[in-house]
């Protein structure tokens, strides 16, 4: 069974690796198609879940939606015969690697492979994920396999623990696999969570590797995967670190389309925004941060042209979330208060000072190596290493501004929360904190001097 898990997910991962080619043709050296591969599993699950929804509306319980999977996989797969002699593929360039590349690249192999070792043993050990995960997402998931009344999983009777409001993408692509499969498997929901957490890995160092520099790309690599409040989140089955990718990749898609300039990349972009809504609640807020600076860049720059590409990318998926939303899922409990409390919470002094010294606390401490945190290191580096941003300066301020407005809705929705403040705090800031962590260390590298730069008098 646990192989045949690892089948019933991968046909949506080649589904979405051929789309993705089929609208990003470029060189095909090693480091386009790691980065097209990493985009494949993210977008490919992505567009799993939403047909998987549109499937459970129309024909529920009928156990039929591999053909559905098929049938779009052989569409897409024909499409690139028919293009292939079409296409003129740019030259590719062999790589070629100098001591210091060698070097960073040995040191984050050896960095990851230890950290997926330890993953393994984790997740083998907590084979049905952490609370959240069996709590939220693979319960929603048994609900939607195991009964024709599937909207049950997201019952507003449900007691607020069981958080029905949550978007459905994780527990859509677990309850699909298992239809596949005729039976439910534990191994389903691992896979899933292994293979957003190898895509953000490989996005991270493909995008860096192509836009900077094989040795930014390693040192990326070891920025995610040598952290343990990143890494560890990748084998929890919880919704994190998918919510992680999509932010990443829609940031990606981003400087890919400044650079390159061709409009499926914006599109891409909106598309993976829409899909962070579709797979955690922190997701609405960065679709509603990304949309909300790219309506001021347009309107600084006088052109609608991204604006309105970015939209198209983003339509489907939003509009399914906003019927899962208003029309399924119960309200949040954010608001379960009213607008008095509300106000209340907002005006009240000492949230703000208790959440104030929580979010410094972490940044300072709560993560990184021998008691610094992770972000001060990042901060460090860029202040030491920053270059004048040339070719990126417009997205660069772009991506800065979009995790300015998400880190101020993190603050905000703590301010509001109706949850003991002390422990919510303590319960989900990290994992906050691991949703824009590889956005965040792929701007920094991008933003900063490569190693090859730093140390070229002593290569040359």
């Amino acid at each position: 069974m646990n192989i045949l898990s690892l089948l019933a997910l991968s046909l949506p991962v080649l589904t979405g690796t051929i789309i993705v080619h089929l609208l990003w043709i470029g060189k095909n050296n090693l480091v386009e198609l790691a980065i097209k591969l990493s985009l494949g599993i993210g977008i490919g699950l992505g567009i799993s879940s939403l047909l998987y929804f549109v499937y459970l509306i129309l024909f529920a319980a009928s156990p039929y939606f591999l053909y559905v999977e098929l049938a779009l996989f052989f569409t897409v797969l024909a499409v690139i015969f028919l293009k292939y002699k079409k296409i003129v593929h740019a030259p590719s360039r062999r790589l070629s690697l100098n001591f210091l590349q060698i070097a960073i690249l040995g040191i984050a192999g050896l960095v990851s492979v230890s950290s997926f070792i330890g993953l393994v043993i984790q997740s083998r050990q907590r084979a049905h994920g952490n609370w959240d995960a069996w709590m939220i997402y693979n319960r929603s998931a048994r609900f939607i396999y195991r009964s024709q009344e599937w909207q049950d999983a997201f019952s507003k009777d449900m007691n607020v623990m069981f958080h029905a409001d949550y978007p459905p993408l994780l527990a859509l692509n677990i309850a699909s696999s298992w239809d596949i499969l005729g039976g439910e498997t534990t191994y389903v929901p691992a896979f899933q969570s292994f293979l957003f957490l190898l895509a953000s890995l490989g996005l991270c160092f493909g995008a860096l590797a192509s836009l900077k520099s094989l040795g930014q790309a390693g040192l990326g690599l070891i920025f995610l995967s040598g952290i343990p409040f990143f890494i560890g989140e990748g084998g929890n089955q919880q919704a994190d670190v998918p919510l992680a990718f999509y932010i990443l990749a829609s940031v990606v898609f981003l400087f890919f389309y400044y650079r390159e300039k061709r409009a499926a990349l914006m599109a891409f972009a909106g598309f993976a925004a829409g899909l962070s809504a579709w797979t955690k609640n922190e997701g609405v807020l960065f679709l509603c941060a990304s949309v909300g600076i790219m309506v001021v860049v347009t309107f600084w720059k006088r052109s609608f042209r991204d604006l309105l590409l970015y939209f198209s990318g983003l339509l489907v998926p939003l509009a399914l979330i906003l019927y899962f939303k208003f029309q399924i899922a119960p309200p949040s409990e954010f608001f379960s208060g009213g607008s008095s409390k509300i106000i209340q919470d907002i005006m009240d002094s000492s949230r703000h000072q208790m959440i104030f010294d929580s979010f410094k606390n972490f940044l300072l401490h709560g993560s990184g190596w021998n008691n610094i945190g992770v972000y001060v290191i990042l901060c460090v580096y860029f202040l030491l290493f920053h270059s004048c941003i040339k070719d990126n300066r417009d997205v660069v301020f772009i991506a800065l501004a979009i995790f300015v407005c998400q880190i101020t809705g993190y603050y905000v929705l703590y301010l509001i929360s109706p949850y003991d403040l002390q422990w919510h705090l303590s319960y989900s800031l990290d994992r906050l904190f691991v949703q824009i962590y590889p956005a965040i260390v792929f701007v920094v590298l991008i933003a900063s001097q490569s190693p090859e730069k730093i140390f070229s008098s002593s290569l040359e």
